[in-house]
């Protein structure tokens, strides 16, 4: 009987060839690329963009630095923005031009825009150029790089007052500009740049009554709103850490893990005002976690009280603000904006303050 040859390509396995376990590597591959390329040209495509816009502004402040007059750039802006968009199209309107005027005047150096460029958008910079306080304009800044804040939540971050809230900005000038400087030229995140004070957790949706374990539930149930209050390296770890030491159990309410200042974070929820006692239970904490729970590489352990009302005058005697333990007041409903502000300004000024002394 003749030998009888098929070639492969005829068979039925050909057929199932890109069901293989190499066509689907291949796939998955190719895929890769693709998408690679793709984030690339959307993020060439928003530099150019950027830059783009920032060079207009640039020129056209160039040209309204000629005239004195208040009267003379409104006139330039409408005329440009008319002719501009009769030859391009929408996208160039009077109060898009203003905006490109703007962020130029407040972002004026080439090798800022171009740095800022490749890690921020268009739309970033035109809300940081609506800041007119420089301290508190870089915050935001270096916090939106580092932690790749999109526009809405950096909108979120300014409306919700975090510059105000943070530690940082009750240390005196000199000193909030040395940890910014360092963040933007080294990346390092310091607690000050982290811990809040108040945190608003209007979120939780709690009664006028609750008891602790209410409010720890509520955290937990939102967990993911909670963090971003918080901030977005927080990392969950446990509820109800239970630790035994001299055969005696006690329990962290929360455990964290920050991944910029590579430390565990405990939390102690209290819902009255803060008591003296609360530092050596704390301490206690901190001392077990350093002992069995700290990871090679890693920082030790911060702790943070969050109280429903501080006392003040306990905390600086305890000279709470200058160890590893944070106490901090939360809200479950924000107040009046107006208020909010005020509260806090005044805040800021008295830390500052009691910094020069």
């Amino acid at each position: 009987m003749p030998f009888s040859y098929k070639p492969i390509f005829m068979t039925k396995e050909k057929n199932q060839l890109p069901e293989s376990q190499g066509a689907k590597e291949l796939f998955h591959n190719v895929v890769i690329l693709i998408e690679q390329s793709r984030k690339q040209v959307a993020l060439t495509v928003n530099r150019e963009i950027t830059l783009l816009y920032w060079r207009v502004g640039k020129t056209i402040n160039q040209g309204l630095l000629q005239e004195q007059r208040a009267e003379y750039g409104e006139q330039v802006i409408s005329s440009l923005a008319s002719q501009l968009t009769e030859s391009f199209g929408k996208g160039w309107s009077k109060r898009h031009l203003w905006h490109c005027v703007r962020v130029a005047d407040t972002f004026p150096e080439d090798q800022i825009v171009n740095a800022l460029s490749t890690q921020l958008s268009w739309t970033h910079l035109r809300v940081l150029a609506s800041l007119e306080d420089e301290l508190k304009r870089s915050f935001y800044t270096e916090l939106s790089r580092q932690e790749r804040w999109s526009t809405r939540v950096l909108q979120e971050r300014i409306d919700s007052m975090l510059f105000e809230r943070s530690d940082l900005s009750r240390k005196p000038e000199e000193l909030l500009r040395q940890e910014l400087s360092t963040l933007k030229s080294a990346g390092a995140i310091t607690p000050d740049l982290v811990f809040r004070d108040p945190y608003v957790l209007d979120f939780l949706g709690l009664s006028d009554t609750y008891s602790e374990r209410d409010l720890e539930s509520a955290i937990l149930t939102q967990l993911q709103q909670f963090i971003i209050e918080m901030g977005s390296d927080f990392a969950f770890m446990a509820r109800q850490k239970r630790i035994q030491i001299d055969n005696e159990d006690f329990k962290i309410d929360l455990l964290f893990y920050h991944r910029g200042l590579k430390r565990l974070i405990a939390i102690d929820l209290k819902l009255g005002r803060f008591k003296a006692a609360y530092k050596g239970q704390m301490e206690l904490y901190l001392k077990w976690l350093d002992k069995y729970e700290r990871k090679e590489g890693e920082e030790s352990p911060i702790g943070l009280i969050l109280c429903a009302e501080k006392s003040q005058e306990q905390i600086e005697l305890l000279e709470l603000d200058k160890g590893h333990i944070r106490v901090s007041e939360y809200l479950t409903q924000l107040p009046p904006k107006e208020v909010f502000a005020s509260r806090l300004k005044k805040a800021i000024e008295l830390a500052q303050e009691k910094g020069k002394e």
